[in-house]
């Protein structure tokens, strides 16, 4: 049986915070970081003003690099460390070990989750209760009396009203997006079963704005997984590399650009030779020396197959295939939120159990050119974690790693923590 690894109880947000109910992660040397991210190194909060990769320690860390970091509060210790040593792991490192159950009813990792299982369009969201608010236009009294000149706060604090009147603000539009989300969800669900919103998906014409639909999500509909893997293998037999490089352009591009609007909260994005790693490109493995790596994907043989990035490989990429592993120069990375590694799972497989997909949904990945879905996994081999595919019912995953294709046991496979937050 397949072990879920996530965290049931995340802690709560620090005081007055409005983030999505995490604490600041810890530094860490190669990691990109992109600009506004907080992270806590040595007693400081330090927040990015430079997006960059972080070098290794101690030259690469925030207090010698005073030109991309800004310190912005101090404490005595991490807070929730035990936490964010394992709520990090959900992107890098070996996850922590837990029974294997199910999630419990309701369970959303501190998201705001919709009505599941039922037909309802109804949507809900806690509400907090906030104290009115008097003009904000005024925050100090200054006392009349022509004996002082003091300036007194008024008994009823108006200035922490109205900050807290904006927190509140802020919580609704959180909430707000988190209802869009859900309907944009149901609604795309709905139109993916469509053979030709697919066939639009290849053409470039489609762009989902939810994640865990279309060409590259495993749909746990079987029907709806048979006609993905017929319209693939047809245009696979008409199309190739360039196709699919000319779109994949077209959606990097599409979902690079700042928008208002709701957008899947990961993606695949274009690298191709010489250009830089996207600066959202989450590190999904290590090497030996802790070098991270990162989830890849590839035009290869008519298939779009999964292996892994760094800025110390050759070429930037490799994929395994055929019993070997093939280096490239232009490929795509798997990018999402850095800070918000609770958005994801890992399932870990053991030895002699195969990858059975049941009531949870794995991020996108590949194809075969057969059209059988291929999903991104890792496994560890020499004291590296290393990222690459899996197939549906197989017992290992295929990694690439040193010129060879490996078959690893035991192995992991991403997904996303929570149906209604992708």
């Amino acid at each position: 049986m397949h072990q879920p690894d996530f965290i049931t109880s995340p802690p709560p947000p620090a005081s007055g915070s409005t983030s999505s109910g995490a604490y600041p992660p810890q530094w860490s040397p190669f990691v990109n970081y992109p600009f506004g991210t907080v992270v806590w190194y040595s007693g400081t909060f330090w927040r990015c003003e430079n997006g960059h990769t972080s070098g290794a320690e101690p030259a690469g860390a925030p207090t010698n690099n005073l030109h991309l970091w800004t310190p912005v509060g101090s404490t005595m210790g991490h807070p929730q460390q035990g936490y964010y040593a394992q709520q990090s792991q959900g992107y890098y490192g070996q996850p922590p070990s837990y029974t294997a159950q199910p999630p419990p009813q309701g369970y959303n990792q501190g998201y705001y989750t919709g009505p599941s299982q039922t037909n309802s369009s109804q949507l809900f969201a806690p509400i907090p209760t906030y104290p009115s608010v008097a003009s904000p236009s005024r925050f100090d009294i200054t006392n009349d009396s022509p004996s002082s000149n003091e300036t007194i706060t008024s008994p009823y604090d108006e200035k922490k009203a109205y900050e807290r009147s904006s927190s509140a603000t802020a919580f609704f539009g959180a909430k707000a997006n988190e209802s869009l989300r859900y309907i944009k969800l149901r609604e795309e669900s709905h139109r993916a079963k469509d053979k030709d919103e697919i066939k639009d998906e290849l053409k470039g014409k489609r762009m989902w704005r939810v994640g865990g639909v279309g060409m590259w999500a495993y749909s746990l509909d079987a029907k709806e997984e048979e006609m993905k893997k017929k319209v693939w293998r047809d245009w696979g037999n008409k199309h190739g590399k360039d196709d699919w490089l000319k779109v994949s352009r077209e959606k990097t591009e599409f979902y690079s650009k700042e928008s208002r609007g709701v957008r899947p909260l990961f993606t695949w994005k274009l690298v191709e030779k010489s250009q830089n790693l996207p600066p959202d490109v989450l590190p999904i493995g290590n090497e030996q020396d802790g070098t991270p790596l990162y989830a890849a994907r590839a035009w290869w043989e008519g298939g779009i197959h999964l292996g892994k990035a760094g800025h110390h490989l050759n070429s930037g990429a490799s994929i395994s295939y055929g019993g070997d592993e093939i280096t490239l120069d232009t490929y795509e990375v798997f990018c999402g939120p850095i800070n918000e590694p609770y958005l994801v799972k890992w399932m870990t497989f053991r030895h002699g159990e195969v990858a059975a997909v049941n009531g949870w949904q794995p991020v996108e990945g590949g194809r075969e050119k057969d059209g059988a879905a291929l999903l991104l996994a890792k496994g560890e081999y020499e004291n590296g974690q290393h990222p690459g595919k899996c197939l549906i019912n197989d017992d290992h995953a295929c990694v690439g790693y040193g010129g060879g294709e490996l078959w690893v046991r035991p192995f992991q496979i991403l997904a996303y923590a929570n149906a209604d937050r992708r």
